[in-house]
């Protein structure tokens, strides 16, 4: 599996950190140094996350001209889609035209969701003999966030990606990789209501009965210090695992493209891991936690400074679930 390159998207409302303290009730200097969001952006009211993304695989297609007639497969790893069902992926696909041949399929999964859905479009490349697919990210989380609440709507952003993956050896390869899932969290971050326990309409109900459930449900809650201390756990070791596989030390490593859950978590996760700060990559104060986009942009950006090529980088998602999955990728000279 080779990662060969990056396109991404973003959607038309940019907020300031400004913004967020208006509508939050936090202090400017808490959204823009603690959490580190200076600027984030959201979908507006006409805008999807079909859209966005594929907006997203256009401006992939347009650095990979060759690719848009060779996509055997398209992944989309949401956990917000457009509706309920049909799933994403094949809104995506038809509305880039791509022929009625390729595969596609969502994965739900947030934070740990890109490097996850890495080593699963890895195996059915490798199971069924395709050869080139395209992983699309996308969480508009601005849609399920309540605009007064500090905990997400002073964190999380929306963005898109889609990644150009080849089978075989291109222009880089995987040097070790781990996964944890730590379920017994996982109402550290959540949406309450909406699934099969409360359903938005209970339709076993008389045709005059509705759901109960109140607004504070169905929104997107998160316990911050819960989130902080289950990263701070499990993630250092995920790191130490990766490394231990691929008989690297941390000197090897060029680039720590970690999820960009906030800065203040970005740093004390640096300090545990013992990473040097100046390899650990940050774009939280443009973009804002993107969820599973936030690793993937990370990858783009250095790409278009031309810092990818040559180098080992060491990746590491975590978060809904919760959970994590770390990966070291080579990335070959030009």
């Amino acid at each position: 599996m080779s990662i060969e390159k990056i396109g991404f998207a973003l959607p038309s409302i940019r907020q300031t950190a400004a913004d967020i303290a208006a509508a939050t009730g936090a202090e400017e200097s808490f959204v823009a140094e603690k959490v580190g969001l200076r600027t984030r952006y959201i979908l507006g009211p006409d805008e999807t996350g079909i859209g966005l993304s594929i907006r997203a695989c256009e401006e992939l297609f347009k650095k990979a001209p060759e690719l848009r007639e060779k996509v055997d497969l398209l992944v989309c790893v949401t956990q917000n889609p457009d509706r309920k069902l049909p799933q994403n992926s094949a809104g995506i696909a038809a509305g880039l035209g791509l022929p009625s041949t390729i595969a596609s399929f969502d994965i739900s999964l947030g934070c740990s969701g890109y490097v996850y859905t890495l080593n699963i479009v890895e195996g059915f490349l490798a199971a069924t003999g395709m050869t080139n697919a395209v992983l699309v990210t996308v969480d508009p989380y601005s849609r399920i966030m309540a605009a007064e609440d500090r905990d997400t709507n002073a964190v999380f952003g929306d963005a898109a990606t889609a990644t150009w993956i080849a089978s075989g050896n291109g222009r880089s390869t995987v040097l070790a990789r781990d996964f944890g899932t730590d379920g017994a969290g996982g109402d550290a971050i959540e949406v309450p209501a909406g699934g099969v326990l409360r359903p938005h309409v209970n339709l076993t109900m008389q045709s005059e009965e509705v759901a109960t459930w109140t607004r504070d449900e169905e929104r997107l809650h998160m316990r911050g210090r819960a989130v902080f201390n289950f990263v701070m756990e499990r993630v250092p070791p995920s790191i130490d695992a990766c490394l231990g596989a691929a008989g690297l030390e941390i000197g090897d490593i060029d680039w720590f493209a970690l999820h960009q859950g906030s800065l203040y978590m970005l740093d004390a996760l640096a300090k545990r891991a013992r990473l040097p700060g100046e390899k650990v990559l940050k774009n939280m104060q443009l973009y804002g936690n993107t969820v599973s986009s936030t690793i993937p942009l990370l990858l783009a950006d250095l790409d278009e400074q031309g810092k990818l090529d040559d180098t080992k980088v060491l990746m590491s998602g975590f978060g809904v679930g919760l959970s994590w999955a770390s990966m070291i990728l080579n990335f070959r000279p030009k």
